[in-house]
């Protein structure tokens, strides 16, 4: 999967950009505040459906206009396509691809996808389990997009329960069918999660030891309020049987307390958490091992690599892991933002992009 052109019209700073990207490397130069990382933020748009900054779609338009506009033309499996995105202040989006019409979420989602990593990225093992979570469920969608709609409708059913429980005096046999779709809706998600934490350390596991010189040994481990149960019939029925029990504290709570929108999975090296004992180089050598194998399993499961997304981070890295991240990618797309120019300029097959206050340049 690769980038051939990215088009920005009123997105962030970019009023006009239109740029062409190359197989391999890619590197986006530039100062400061200069929009580098608006470039990234476009693209992975496509990918999410959303920004990876976790803002609205009305903070992504240019101050001053009404509407913002993405098009992207990209490749996978040999055959070109198109997408095409335009955000409006009025909280409208319509995403396409070629000519369709707008289409929803979990239509799209999947036929073009990306691997983030920025320096806040290390909330993935020392963050919130929302960040855990977040991360699991982008990865999953883009790999099989029908557990969108999975995720999309227990997000909506929850929020209705929300609702409910926040106005006081719940009807229980309202609640009752409240909970029985979403026990059913949480064994899907928490199966899916699952398995996919399963896959991803195995590959995670050997990106870490490798990097770390045959020292470090990395370990992911599922944690649901169903417990260690595995099969989609066994966790619903637990899940009713939670929700069923906890009815009554959930109903004084006013609030939803059990379900899938709880669930984390716990990061350990050499069997010690990362989050409490890991030191920071050794955080941000999981985080990378973790996108890394991302990347291998959307290989995996699509049959060809995502595009890479790397946001300033080549900065923050010592010279072996910068070494290690380089050597490793060299088989398929990466944007990198943030680099010192004089690494690549050696190398005649890295495309070089220039950004100056929103504009983007093709440098030859």
């Amino acid at each position: 999967m690769e980038i051939k052109r990215l088009i920005l019209r009123d997105f962030r700073n970019a009023t006009d950009s239109d740029i062409t990207f190359k197989s391999g490397v890619n590197v986006i130069c530039g100062c400061n505040a200069a929009g580098k990382t608006n470039i990234l933020e476009s693209i992975f748009y496509f990918a999410a459906g959303k920004s990876f900054r976790n803002c609205k779609d009305r903070e992504m338009i240019s101050f001053g206009s009404d509407k913002g506009q993405i098009s992207m033309v990209f490749n996978t499996c040999g055959v070109e396509n198109k997408m095409s995105a335009t955000l409006s202040k009025q909280g409208r989006r319509a995403i396409s691809i070629g000519e369709s019409s707008p289409l929803r979420l979990s239509e799209y989602i999947g036929r073009f996808r990306a691997v983030i990593f920025t320096p806040d990225h290390l909330s993935l093992v020392k963050g919130a389990p929302e960040n855990r979570r977040r991360f699991l469920d982008l990865a999953i969608c883009q790999s099989f997009p029908r557990y969108a709609s999975s995720l999309s409708e227990y997000n909506r059913v929850l929020a209705q329960k929300n609702a409910l429980l926040k106005k006081g005096n719940v009807v229980d046999e309202l609640l009752e069918v409240y909970n029985e779709r979403l026990a059913t809706l949480a064994a899907i998600i928490t199966v899916n999660r699952r398995k996919y934490v399963a896959r991803l350390e195995e590959e995670a596991k050997k990106f870490l030891f490798d990097m770390s010189g045959n020292k470090e040994e990395l370990r992911l481990v599922y944690q649901s309020q169903a417990g260690d149960l595995e099969t989609q019939e066994e966790i619903r029925d637990k899940y009713r049987e939670i929700l069923r029990e906890k009815m009554q504290f959930e109903k004084d709570k006013f609030f939803s307390w059990y379900g899938a929108h709880k669930d984390d999975f716990a990061v350990s090296v050499n069997k010690k958490s990362v989050k409490t004992y890991a030191s920071q180089g050794q955080q941000r050598s999981v985080v990378l091992s973790l996108k890394l194998a991302e990347g291998e399993l959307s290989k995996n499961l699509t049959g060809e690599y995502p595009v890479f997304l790397l946001d300033d981070i080549l900065s923050e890295l010592d010279k072996d892991r910068k070494s290690y991240i380089l050597s490793r990618i060299t088989d398929r797309q990466v944007i990198i933002t943030g680099c010192e120019r004089e690494v690549f300029d050696t190398d005649v097959s890295v495309n070089r992009i220039l950004v100056e206050n929103g504009v983007s340049t093709n440098v030859e």
